[in-house]
């Protein structure tokens, strides 16, 4: 199919029947991931009643990032803008909406974009904490260990950089967290005790 029948079928949907079903079928077959031409053949499937049309729908549905653009080109509420073909295949086939009344601002977002951003500061309630109270919270949860971060190889990562306190409290800790492995765990409190006390 080539691209100037495409566009004419894109324009006008009045001319899509079996023929064009056939060459839009070829189409998606040889290029399987062009969006505009699985539309436009779930359109042509539609138009003439061809049972195949659920099936491609659900299909064709997945591959759309828009399904309410799939929605309104399937039943006629989309119009494309006639212009002359150009040279960039990016810029071929772009959709154009006729009701340009949805776009004026009944979408949340649109109204929130258009508040500007002096509508939604929040009036500080409580006192803001000077920037030292700041840099010293974020010291001391830094330097402070989490219990559920201990782990057997922090444990002998300890041991082996010869911080057996902090090796012995973290096995400590492992014994009580799991119950099921406290016999190894004692043992290895024993030894680096042995080793503390020799050294």
């Amino acid at each position: 199919m080539k691209r100037e029948q495409f566009t004419k079928y894109l324009h006008n949907s009045a001319l899509l029947n079996q023929e064009s079903l056939e060459q839009l079928r070829g189409l998606t077959v040889e290029f399987p991931w062009f969006q505009a031409g699985w539309m436009l053949y779930l359109k042509n499937l539609k138009t003439v009643d061809s049972p195949q049309f659920e099936e491609v729908l659900k299909k064709v549905a997945v591959m759309v990032p828009d399904r309410k653009q799939l929605y309104k080109f399937l039943n006629n509420e989309i119009r494309f803008q006639s212009r002359e073909v150009s040279p960039d295949p990016a810029s071929l086939y772009q959709l154009e909406e006729t009701a340009s009344a949805e776009v004026q601002g009944n979408s949340l977002i649109d109204r929130f974009l258009n508040s500007g951003p002096a509508s939604f500061n929040r009036p500080s309630h409580r006192p803001q904490p000077s920037e030292s109270t700041v840099n010293k919270d974020i010291l001391d949860k830094s330097v402070s260990e989490n219990d559920e971060l201990i782990t057997e190889t922090l444990a002998n990562i300890y041991f082996q950089q010869k911080n057996y306190t902090k090796a012995i409290e973290s096995f400590e800790k492992l014994s009580l967290k799991f119950p099921e492995k406290s016999i190894y765990f004692a043992s290895r409190i024993k030894e680096i005790e042995v080793i503390k006390n020799n050294t």
